[in-house]
């Protein structure tokens, strides 16, 4: 990939105040159930900060929270037939279009290791192993409750995924946005990094989903970092104390947009210039689970994206 030749101008001013949905959810045989979480809305930092010019170098990719179970059924008594889940086959077949990370869930985190293993787990095995064949970068799901939940349960959760998902990294969801937290979440990033061993060989990779912007010391524990996961396609001014972290880890949410094929290219494009690094927008989510399947427009999601990103070529 050569560096591109595209600028994008962001003007840091000050951050709004926002509130963390958070993408937490368990997905079962039957349903997937993924209740919203609100994070205790808190002020962030209200200092300017100057017109910075950044170069573009690196692709635009998604993550998707793949919450649905691997596998669908059908009919029932003899005639009841199990298939490939089509959310988890299409996430597989355009992943060589757009880089694409999936976080998986299995039950509100990952259900235990088993031997022989569970149908459950077999089943995420199984669907790990099919995204990963397809190119698809896994991330396993645990919650936080905002800093508040045990720390050895958090650790339980990512040995689990280590030792018996295969999966690349850690989406930590229900994250908190303030600093005093920051050994909380620096300690459990540094679980995931001693514990997941990716078979690419690549180093694990660690996602976490504030849903707003945080304190640059939260940040800096992650990868990536979702910035926003809201019912809007609003774009918050990035606060002056991120301004040392880099637009390509912020990732960006977007659920329940109605009119998601009439706004979906300029939201994408907007997000493109701003330098955002991995995106989601769905129409998933009025009423029901957000995440328990796919956009209806998710193709046309992923040809966009693919067309931003021919202009770094």
């Amino acid at each position: 990939m050569h560096e591109t030749r595209f600028l994008w101008v962001a003007a840091l001013v000050a951050s709004m105040l926002l509130s963390a949905c958070g993408g937490g959810g368990a997905s079962t045989a039957v349903t997937a159930a993924s209740p919203a979480n609100a994070q205790p809305a808190t002020a962030a930092p209200t200092t300017q900060s100057p017109t910075v010019a950044l170069q573009r170098i690196t692709p635009m990719g998604v993550l998707i929270p793949l919450y649905g179970y691997p596998l669908v059924s059908s009919g029932s008594g003899p005639t009841r037939t199990t298939s490939p889940n089509p959310a988890w086959t299409t996430v597989a077949a355009n992943a060589a279009l757009v880089p694409t990370i999936a976080v998986v869930n299995p039950s509100n985190g990952p259900v235990a290791c088993a031997t022989p293993p569970s149908a459950t787990l077999s089943a995420f095995q199984q669907g790990i192993a099919q995204l990963h064949q397809a190119g698809v970068t896994v991330l396993g799901y645990v919650h936080t409750l905002y800093g508040q939940r045990d720390p050895a349960l958090v650790s339980q959760d990512v040995q689990t995924y280590a030792q018996c998902y295969g999966v690349d990294g850690v989406f930590f969801d229900e994250v908190s946005n303030q600093a005093g937290l920051a050994a909380y979440y620096s300690a459990a990033a540094a679980v995931v990094r001693q514990n997941i061993l990716p078979a690419s060989g690549k180093s694990a990779l660690v996602a976490i989903n504030p849903g707003t912007y945080p304190a640059l010391s939260i940040a800096n524990a992650a990868d990536i970092t979702v910035m926003h996961e809201s019912t809007d396609l609003n774009l918050s001014p990035v606060p002056l104390a991120l301004s040392s972290y880099a637009p390509s880890k912020f990732a960006y949410l977007a659920l329940g947009i109605g009119n998601l094929p009439q706004t979906q290219t300029a939201a994408l494009t907007r997000l493109f210039q701003q330098g955002v690094g991995f995106v989601d927008l769905t129409d998933q989510g009025n009423g029901t689970d957000p995440w328990a399947n796919l956009s209806t427009d998710y193709s046309s999601l992923i040809q966009t994206i693919q067309t931003l990103n021919q202009t770094l070529n």
